[in-house]
Protein backbone atom coordinates (compact mmCIF):
# COMPACT_ATOMS: atom_id res chain seq x y z
CA UNK A 1 0.00 0.00 0.00
CA UNK A 2 1.71 3.16 -1.11
CA UNK A 3 2.00 6.46 1.59
CA UNK A 4 -0.57 8.55 1.55
CA UNK A 5 0.18 12.11 2.51
CA UNK A 6 -2.81 13.71 4.63
CA UNK A 7 -3.01 17.01 6.34
CA UNK A 8 -5.20 16.98 9.73
CA UNK A 9 -7.51 19.85 11.71
CA UNK A 10 -9.63 19.60 14.68
CA UNK A 11 -11.34 22.26 17.10
CA UNK A 12 -10.51 25.02 14.74
CA UNK A 13 -13.80 26.72 16.23
CA UNK A 14 -13.22 30.86 15.33
CA UNK A 15 -10.03 30.25 13.59
CA UNK A 16 -10.54 29.00 9.68
CA UNK A 17 -7.51 30.27 9.03
CA UNK A 18 -5.64 26.78 10.45
CA UNK A 19 -8.28 24.62 7.86
CA UNK A 20 -6.68 27.26 4.56
CA UNK A 21 -3.33 26.17 5.19
CA UNK A 22 -4.15 23.15 3.32
CA UNK A 23 -3.63 25.60 0.72
CA UNK A 24 0.46 25.12 0.97
CA UNK A 25 0.77 21.65 1.50
CA UNK A 26 1.27 18.82 -0.50
CA UNK A 27 -1.39 16.47 1.43
CA UNK A 28 -3.33 14.49 -0.65
CA UNK A 29 -6.08 14.66 1.34
CA UNK A 30 -7.78 16.82 4.33
CA UNK A 31 -9.50 15.10 7.64
CA UNK A 32 -11.29 16.99 9.63
CA UNK A 33 -12.19 15.80 12.77
CA UNK A 34 -14.45 18.31 14.39
CA UNK A 35 -15.52 21.64 14.93
CA UNK A 36 -14.44 23.34 13.06
CA UNK A 37 -17.65 25.81 12.74
CA UNK A 38 -17.86 28.60 14.99
CA UNK A 39 -20.77 28.53 17.57
CA UNK A 40 -22.67 31.51 18.44
CA UNK A 41 -22.38 30.27 22.04
CA UNK A 42 -24.09 30.91 25.20
CA UNK A 43 -25.89 34.58 24.69
CA UNK A 44 -28.11 36.68 26.66
CA UNK A 45 -31.12 36.16 24.00
CA UNK A 46 -30.65 32.70 24.52
CA UNK A 47 -31.19 32.42 27.91
CA UNK A 48 -27.00 31.58 28.16
CA UNK A 49 -27.96 28.03 27.17
CA UNK A 50 -26.70 26.67 23.78
CA UNK A 51 -29.84 26.51 21.23
CA UNK A 52 -29.65 23.81 18.76
CA UNK A 53 -32.13 26.01 16.17
CA UNK A 54 -30.09 29.80 16.57
CA UNK A 55 -26.84 27.61 16.28
CA UNK A 56 -28.16 25.63 12.76
CA UNK A 57 -28.67 29.22 11.75
CA UNK A 58 -25.88 31.38 13.04
CA UNK A 59 -23.36 28.01 11.15
CA UNK A 60 -25.39 27.71 7.99
CA UNK A 61 -24.19 31.77 7.38
CA UNK A 62 -20.83 31.50 9.37
CA UNK A 63 -19.85 28.25 6.95
CA UNK A 64 -21.26 29.11 3.62
CA UNK A 65 -18.66 31.68 3.35
CA UNK A 66 -15.67 29.86 5.03
CA UNK A 67 -16.32 26.51 3.17
CA UNK A 68 -15.75 28.84 -0.43
CA UNK A 69 -12.31 29.90 0.91
CA UNK A 70 -12.04 26.12 2.00
CA UNK A 71 -12.92 24.68 -1.40
CA UNK A 72 -10.50 27.03 -3.77
CA UNK A 73 -8.07 25.94 -1.14
CA UNK A 74 -8.31 22.15 -1.17
CA UNK A 75 -7.49 22.41 -5.20
CA UNK A 76 -9.71 19.60 -5.64
CA UNK A 77 -8.23 16.97 -3.43
CA UNK A 78 -11.00 15.42 -1.15
CA UNK A 79 -12.04 15.76 2.23
CA UNK A 80 -12.71 13.37 5.14
CA UNK A 81 -14.41 14.37 7.70
CA UNK A 82 -16.68 13.78 11.24
CA UNK A 83 -18.57 16.16 13.11
CA UNK A 84 -17.79 17.40 16.62
CA UNK A 85 -20.12 18.42 19.31
CA UNK A 86 -19.66 21.83 18.52
CA UNK A 87 -21.28 21.01 15.02
CA UNK A 88 -24.82 21.39 14.64
CA UNK A 89 -24.89 21.58 10.52
CA UNK A 90 -22.91 18.67 8.11
CA UNK A 91 -19.75 19.77 6.70
CA UNK A 92 -21.19 18.24 3.52
CA UNK A 93 -23.78 21.14 2.55
CA UNK A 94 -21.18 24.24 1.58
CA UNK A 95 -18.22 22.41 0.69
CA UNK A 96 -19.93 20.34 -2.29
CA UNK A 97 -22.06 23.71 -2.92
CA UNK A 98 -18.98 25.18 -3.53
CA UNK A 99 -17.20 21.89 -5.97
CA UNK A 100 -14.86 20.07 -2.79
CA UNK A 101 -15.07 16.27 -2.91
CA UNK A 102 -16.67 15.56 0.56
CA UNK A 103 -16.51 12.54 2.71
CA UNK A 104 -18.66 13.00 5.88
CA UNK A 105 -18.49 9.81 8.22
CA UNK A 106 -21.98 9.37 9.83
CA UNK A 107 -24.21 7.03 11.43
CA UNK A 108 -26.14 6.16 8.13
CA UNK A 109 -22.35 6.07 6.28
CA UNK A 110 -19.69 4.46 9.15
CA UNK A 111 -16.94 3.77 6.10
CA UNK A 112 -16.12 5.40 2.93
CA UNK A 113 -13.10 4.11 0.10
CA UNK A 114 -10.50 5.74 -0.26
CA UNK A 115 -6.93 5.87 -2.11
CA UNK A 116 -6.60 2.42 -0.98
CA UNK A 117 -7.81 2.43 2.57
CA UNK A 118 -11.10 2.31 4.38
CA UNK A 119 -12.17 5.32 6.82
CA UNK A 120 -14.30 4.35 9.34
CA UNK A 121 -15.57 6.29 12.32
CA UNK A 122 -18.07 8.29 14.31
CA UNK A 123 -19.07 11.85 15.41
CA UNK A 124 -20.20 10.90 18.78
CA UNK A 125 -18.97 12.19 22.15
CA UNK A 126 -18.98 10.81 25.74
CA UNK A 127 -21.85 13.42 27.35
CA UNK A 128 -20.58 16.49 28.91
CA UNK A 129 -24.37 18.44 29.85
CA UNK A 130 -26.96 17.50 27.56
CA UNK A 131 -26.38 20.66 25.07
CA UNK A 132 -24.10 19.32 22.68
CA UNK A 133 -24.64 17.28 19.73
CA UNK A 134 -23.86 13.78 19.64
CA UNK A 135 -23.33 13.66 23.51
CA UNK A 136 -23.93 9.77 24.24
CA UNK A 137 -23.63 7.74 27.61
CA UNK A 138 -20.66 5.72 27.86
CA UNK A 139 -22.73 2.31 27.86
CA UNK A 140 -23.56 3.26 24.35
CA UNK A 141 -20.47 2.93 23.00
CA UNK A 142 -20.02 -0.47 23.24
CA UNK A 143 -22.41 -0.98 19.81
CA UNK A 144 -21.19 2.35 18.14
CA UNK A 145 -17.47 1.40 18.38
CA UNK A 146 -18.22 -2.44 16.87
CA UNK A 147 -20.22 -0.95 14.10
CA UNK A 148 -17.28 1.28 13.03
CA UNK A 149 -14.76 -1.54 13.20
CA UNK A 150 -16.70 -4.40 11.61
CA UNK A 151 -15.66 -2.07 8.74
CA UNK A 152 -12.19 -3.48 9.28
CA UNK A 153 -10.95 0.10 8.62
CA UNK A 154 -7.45 0.98 8.20
CA UNK A 155 -8.24 4.57 9.54
CA UNK A 156 -10.20 5.27 12.16
CA UNK A 157 -11.79 8.84 12.36
CA UNK A 158 -13.89 10.32 15.46
CA UNK A 159 -13.90 13.57 16.85
CA UNK A 160 -13.13 12.56 20.65
CA UNK A 161 -10.09 10.10 21.58
CA UNK A 162 -9.91 6.99 23.41
CA UNK A 163 -10.20 6.95 27.03
CA UNK A 164 -6.61 7.17 28.44
CA UNK A 165 -4.81 8.29 24.89
CA UNK A 166 -4.11 11.92 24.73
CA UNK A 167 -7.27 12.95 26.43
CA UNK A 168 -8.30 15.23 28.75
CA UNK A 169 -10.05 13.57 32.39
CA UNK A 170 -13.78 12.14 31.39
CA UNK A 171 -13.63 12.97 28.05
CA UNK A 172 -11.82 9.70 26.24
CA UNK A 173 -14.38 6.79 25.01
CA UNK A 174 -13.48 4.16 27.54
CA UNK A 175 -15.07 1.19 24.89
CA UNK A 176 -13.00 2.43 22.17
CA UNK A 177 -9.44 2.34 24.50
CA UNK A 178 -10.83 -1.19 25.03
CA UNK A 179 -11.68 -2.28 21.37
CA UNK A 180 -8.12 -0.69 20.26
CA UNK A 181 -5.87 -1.86 23.13
CA UNK A 182 -7.30 -4.80 24.76
CA UNK A 183 -9.28 -6.90 21.36
CA UNK A 184 -11.05 -9.67 23.15
CA UNK A 185 -13.75 -12.15 21.46
CA UNK A 186 -15.87 -9.35 20.19
CA UNK A 187 -13.23 -8.84 17.24
CA UNK A 188 -11.41 -12.56 16.72
CA UNK A 189 -9.27 -11.16 14.29
CA UNK A 190 -6.61 -8.97 14.12
CA UNK A 191 -7.93 -5.48 13.14
CA UNK A 192 -6.18 -3.90 10.67
CA UNK A 193 -6.43 0.16 12.44
CA UNK A 194 -2.75 1.77 11.95
CA UNK A 195 -3.75 5.46 12.41
CA UNK A 196 -6.64 7.02 14.26
CA UNK A 197 -7.05 10.82 13.76
CA UNK A 198 -9.18 12.86 16.53
CA UNK A 199 -9.72 16.11 18.22
CA UNK A 200 -12.33 17.12 21.44
CA UNK A 201 -9.46 17.56 24.26
CA UNK A 202 -7.52 20.31 23.23
CA UNK A 203 -5.08 19.79 26.28
CA UNK A 204 -3.35 17.22 24.16
CA UNK A 205 -3.56 18.85 20.81
CA UNK A 206 -0.94 18.60 18.24
CA UNK A 207 0.26 15.63 19.78
CA UNK A 208 0.80 11.79 18.71
CA UNK A 209 1.17 8.61 20.50
CA UNK A 210 2.04 5.12 19.32
CA UNK A 211 0.58 2.29 21.62
CA UNK A 212 0.59 -1.45 20.31
CA UNK A 213 0.84 -0.60 16.50
CA UNK A 214 -1.59 1.90 16.29
CA UNK A 215 -0.62 5.64 15.36
CA UNK A 216 -2.79 8.07 17.66
CA UNK A 217 -3.30 11.84 16.41
CA UNK A 218 -4.86 14.60 18.39
CA UNK A 219 -5.16 16.98 16.23
CA UNK A 220 -7.26 19.54 17.94
CA UNK A 221 -6.71 23.54 17.24
CA UNK A 222 -3.67 22.35 15.04
CA UNK A 223 -2.88 21.95 11.11
CA UNK A 224 -0.50 18.77 10.89
CA UNK A 225 0.44 16.49 8.43
CA UNK A 226 1.25 12.95 8.37
CA UNK A 227 1.90 10.40 6.38
CA UNK A 228 0.61 7.08 6.67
Amino acid sequence: MAAVLIAHASDTHDRPSLVRKITNSEAEVLILTGDCISNLGRVPKTGYKINPVNEVKYQESWYRKQAKKWAADLKGRPVICVRGNHDFIPYTRWLEHYGADVFEITDTRPCVELLGRRWAGFRQVPYIDGEWAGETRQDDFPDIVRRALDYDPHVLVTHAPPAGILDGIGYGIRALNRALTYPDALWDVELSVKHHFFGHTHTHGGKSEEIMGIWFHNGACHFKEHEI
